[in-house]
C-alpha cells in the first residue's frame, strides 16, 4: 500500500541500526527484493519499486528502532519526560527532526518529525512493514506511559484466529500499533522492546532464503493463528519478525 503521509502519533518509520549496516542491506536486499539508495543524513534507504521502505544506520548494536509521527519533536521529550521515560538524544537534518526516548521499562523508541521526509513510502503489504508493537511483561504501566505520550489507548486484541493474548494501541479509533506480552516462553533476562515486523508471502521459502543468506532462524514457521509467523536474526544481530498473513485477514490488516 503507498503512503503519502502519517498523521501524529502514528508510527510511520522504521531503522536498523548495526555494527555492519552494509552486511545488514544486503541480507534484507535478498530477503526481500530491495535495492538501496544512500540518504542525505548518511542512513542507507531500503526502497521496494523504488519506494522507500526502511533505513539502516550505523549503530553499535543491531536493533530495529521504530518512529513515531510527531508535529513538534521537542514538545514529544517534554511528553516523554513527564510520563517518566528518557530522553536519550535528537537530531537533525534536511529531511527532518529525529529524536529517541526509551520508556520508563527500556524500550527504545522515537520520534521523527518530517520536513522533506514524512516516512514509510510503502506499508502493509509483502516485502514491507506490515506491524510495530512494544513487547512487554507489564501491560497496564506500558499503556499509562504511551497514553500520556501520544494519547493512544490500550484494547484487547480483536482479529479472529489469534492464539495468544495480545493488545492493540487505538488512536481515533483506529488501531496504530501493538502490546505483545512477555510470557513464560521468554527468557527472565529479556528486555522490554519495540519489535518490528514484516509482510511476507510464503513463510517457508523465507525461512529457506533467510538461513541461505546467512541470517539465523530463532523460530518458524508457527501458526500465530493469523498466519504464518517466523523470528529471524540477521547476520549483524538484528532480530525482526514475519508473517504470511492468511488471506482471509489481508484486507483487515491496513
Amino acid at each position: 500500500m503507498r503512503v503519502r503521509g502519517y498523521a501524529p502519533a502514528t508510527p510511520c518509520w522504521s531503522v536498523l541500526t548495526s555494527p555492519d549496516p552494509t552486511a545488514a542491506a544486503a541480507l534484507y536486499a535478498g530477503l526481500f527484493g530491495w535495492t538501496t539508495s544512500a540518504a542525505e543524513d548518511g542512513t542507507t534507504l531500503l526502497l521496494l519499486r523504488d519506494l522507500v521502505v526502511a533505513g539502516v544506520a550505523a549503530g553499535e548494536r543491531a536493533a530495529w528502532l521504530t518512529y513515531v509521527a510527531s508535529e513538534d519533536t521537542d514538545a514529544t521529550a517534554r511528553a516523554v519526560l513527564d510520563a517518566g521515560g528518557t530522553v536519550l538524544g535528537q537530531s537533525t537534518s534536511s529531511l527532518g527532526r529525529a529524536a529517541l526516548f526509551a520508556d520508563p521499562a527500556g524500550a527504545v523508541f522515537g520520534a521523527w518529525q518530517g520536513e522533506r521526509f514524512a516516512g514509510a513510502q510503502v506499508h502493509d503489504e509483502p516485502g514491507s512493514i506490515c506491524w510495530s508493537e512494544v513487547v512487554t511483561r507489564d501491560i497496564e504501566a506500558t499503556a499509562a506511559f504511551y497514553g500520556k505520550v501520544f494519547g493512544w489507548v490500550d484494547q484487547q486484541g480483536t482479529f479472529p484466529g489469534m492464539i495468544h493474548e495480545y493488545h492493540e494501541w487505538i488512536l481515533n479509533n483506529r488501531v496504530v500499533g501493538g502490546l505483545s506480552i512477555m510470557d513464560a516462553n521468554y527468557p527472565p533476562a529479556t528486555p522490554h522492546h519495540w519489535r518490528t515486523i514484516f509482510s511476507i508471502d510464503d513463510c517457508s521459502g523465507f525461512i529457506a532464503r533467510a538461513a541461505d543468506l546467512g541470517g539465523r532462524v530463532l523460530a518458524g514457521p508457527v501458526d500465530a493463528g493469523i498466519g504464518q509467523a517466523c523470528q529471524i536474526l540477521d547476520p549483524t544481530g538484528g532480530p525482526f519478525l514475519a508473517i504470511e498473513i492468511i488471506p482471509e485477514l489481508r484486507d483487515l490488516t491496513g
